[in-house]
């Protein structure tokens, strides 16, 4: 599948407070389903507007899997993404989501540390789910400082 295989919704929005630094963050979030078809999973992503993304990182975390009737947070896991700018653009990877806020979210099951992502199927859904948030959602920051 691609970023063209998934249809993005944006949804909501608020102000808050970074963890790390105290700055005022940003955040967003919606579902991306299946073009045409089933949600396959919802998105959370937060930023400190202002900040410098090589220094301070963007997170993306992704509770994927099936949603709906007849499904519960078992059929879901949490996957964090960390999100910056590099000397080439746009840089992703992989984090450890046991340790993000996401891990104790009620409609997870799991949350997978990187290991449990890279290497296997989830990691190319997880990589174009990300294009298609990137480039379908309007309010992603796409430059430093966002």
């Amino acid at each position: 599948m691609t970023a063209q295989t998934y249809e993005v919704e944006a949804m909501g929005a608020a102000a808050g407070q970074c963890d790390c630094c105290g700055q005022p963050s940003q955040s967003i979030w919606g579902v991306v389903h299946r073009s045409g078809a089933e949600t396959v999973a919802s998105y959370f992503l937060q930023w400190t507007p202002g900040a410098d993304f090589a220094a301070h990182p963007a997170n993306l975390d992704l509770i994927l899997g099936a949603w709906g009737e007849g499904t519960g947070a078992e059929d879901r896991v949490a996957i964090a993404l960390r999100y910056g700018l590099g000397p080439d653009g746009p840089a992703v990877m992989v984090i450890d989501a046991k340790t993000r806020r996401i891990a104790k979210n009620p409609l997870v099951g799991a949350a997978l540390d990187r290991d449990e992502v890279l290497g296997t199927p989830v990691a190319q859904a997880v990589f174009d789910i990300f294009d298609a948030v990137f480039l379908q959602d309007p309010r992603f920051p796409k430059e430093a400082g966002g």
